[in-house]
């Protein structure tokens, strides 16, 4: 493919609205795209306008090399842009738009260096298999539906396109998330004894729940992925400044280490809950919204080295600004990494969750795994979302010469 046939994937895939749904739309294209190249491919509609998509090349045996990505990106507000967030913009260097990071860009490059090995008819011992998944940014359906299908049963290898720039990625942590509501009795304020103060609940019981949950956290760190985390990151209640709150309603994310798992948090935050309602007039009430796994493969597996041997090379080459290299340095101090290079691949664990956690259900250890994928990570989910045009580029090449090399 020529160069701007490659842009106009991405630009195309930028200007698919697929926030909260809409990824059947963007799953068609890429189905269309893939027909005129003669590859196949399969849409499998979850309904409410979402799908995945499956397609592969290769001989249709093992080895069976899967690569991922997601259709969804999460919402925007359109004024805070400085362009529209559904065009793609190329500026000093950058590519802007809905998605360029998260993660249609890595999703464009998955499927552009498949066409480009199939229309090359490069031989592979084995099979390529495409795997685009709906829902990612908010409960995983699509990926959940696919594990029930067993879409990774034969598959030895996962590569998950997500954003990491020139770093790879070998372990995540999971994630429960909860929506919290207190009930209480509105009343005046004058008169406060005569209400029960939902907001004022909401706020005891998060401080509770929230001590001992990082309590249990800190008395159990994971070697590789390090601490559970708490964060509170919705908080909505009442409806004027002289009325006793009736409802209050908070959305907790927690972020999940196998040594402090899924299971023990949630017993925990469920016996906290108990205590409290045992304690205090009106009702906490809990939903459990999401509730996906730690993954942790191998450091040094075939893919991961494969990566770093393939990757390098580009990564010498690469052109960081002043700000990009600061940026960097600070976000692996933060997460307790080696310093800032850009002469060595980094092999790091990562705080974000991935399709990985359903994908990988029946393997969340010492997988053949890796996440790798063009973008700068801090860009993520971020008003004027960017990404590197060289390295957006670079990641097909790369791409490429890795499918090949692997099932060569």
């Amino acid at each position: 493919m020529e160069q701007q046939e490659k842009l106009a994937v991405l630009r195309q895939l930028v200007g698919v609205k697929t926030i909260d749904g809409n990824e059947l739309a963007a799953a068609e294209y890429i189905q269309d795209l893939l027909a005129e190249h003669g590859i196949k491919s399969e849409i499998h509609n979850l309904g409410h306008q979402q799908a995945n998509l499956i397609a592969e090349i290769g001989t249709g045996q093992k080895p069976v090399f899967t690569v991922s990505g997601h259709l969804d990106t999460v919402a925007v507000d359109e004024d805070d842009w400085d362009t529209d967030p559904f065009e793609l913009v190329q500026k000093d260097g950058q590519f802007y738009g809905s998605g360029v990071t998260d993660m249609k860009g890595g999703v464009a490059a998955l499927v552009i260096a498949m066409i480009e090995l199939h229309d090359r008819q490069v031989p592979l011992n084995g099979t390529l298999r495409l795997v685009l998944t709906a829902g990612e940014e908010s409960d995983m359906r699509g990926s959940r539906a696919l594990h029930a299908e067993g879409v990774m049963q034969d598959s030895d290898t996962l590569l998950i396109a997500e954003p990491t720039g020139y770093r790879t990625v070998y372990a995540n942590k999971g994630e429960v998330d909860f929506i919290v509501t207190a009930v209480g009795k509105a009343a005046h304020s004058s008169r406060p004894n005569f209400g029960i103060n939902a907001i004022q609940n909401l706020m005891d019981f998060l401080e509770a729940v929230k001590t001992k949950i990082e309590q249990k956290a800190e008395q159990r760190p994971d070697s590789v992925l390090g601490k559970t985390t708490f964060t509170v990151d919705i908080f909505k209640g009442g409806i004027q400044i002289n009325a006793i709150p009736a409802k209050a309603e908070a959305q907790i994310n927690t972020r999940i280490v196998p040594e402090y798992n899924n299971e023990a948090v949630i017993a925990d935050f469920n016996e906290t809950l108990d205590e409290f309602n045992a304690t205090h007039e009106g009702e906490i009430q809990v939903k459990l919204l999401m509730n996906i796994p730690p993954v942790v493969a191998k450091s040094d597996s075939r893919l991961i080295q494969e990566i770093v041997k393939i990757a390098t090379p580009y990564m010498q080459s690469m052109h960081y600004s002043a700000e990009e290299q600061q940026q960097g340095a600070e976000m692996l101090e933060k997460q307790g990494f080696n310093p800032f290079a850009t002469d060595k691949l980094a092999v790091l664990s990562a705080a974000g969750g991935t399709d990985a956690s359903e994908l990988l259900r029946d393997k969340l250890e010492g997988a053949n795994y890796a996440v790798f994928g063009p973008g700068n990570p801090l860009k993520m989910h971020q008003t004027n979302e960017a990404a590197s045009e060289q390295m957006w580029f670079d990641f097909i090449e790369i791409y490429e010469k890795l499918f090949a090399e692997y099932l060569k």
